[in-house]
């Protein structure tokens, strides 16, 4: 029945521009600082701002990049695996997706210094790869 609903209704992922024209594209991006969840679904990161010890919550995009953040996948890779969350739900995948993502990326590491990028992939330390609670 479902199928039905479904059918017709074709999702496309749109050409990422900013993504071709990143010289971020081809890098891995790792996290640097230990993190924990808050909730079910919100995570905080411990670091410093300021010189002062805080703890960093985090909107939907920034959350999903940290925990995407192992030193694993590239930037690219990234952008692609978000837009098939759209596509697997059925829903248009906004036209400006990769440019909202680098954005994020490029506030977690130039802003908030809690995520590293790197040209190789690169493993995580267990006290950053691991949740505090489970450590």
């Amino acid at each position: 029945m479902l199928d039905k609903f479904f059918k017709g209704k074709e999702v496309s992922v749109p050409h990422f521009q900013s993504l071709e024209s990143s010289l971020l594209k081809d890098k891995y991006f790792v996290r640097t600082k230990p993190w924990d969840w808050l909730k079910e679904e919100e995570i905080y990161v411990v670091s410093k701002l300021d010189g002062r010890p805080t703890r960093i919550i985090m909107d939907f995009w920034p959350h999903e990049i940290y925990l995407f953040a192992d030193g694993q996948i590239t930037v690219s890779e990234l952008i692609h695996i978000a837009a098939r969350r759209f596509i697997i739900g059925r829903e248009p995948v906004p036209e400006d997706l990769d440019a909202a993502l680098l954005d994020s990326l490029e506030g977690l590491v130039n802003e908030l210094k809690i995520v590293e990028l790197k040209d190789i992939q690169t493993d995580l330390p267990l006290n950053i790869e691991l949740p505090i609670s489970r450590q």
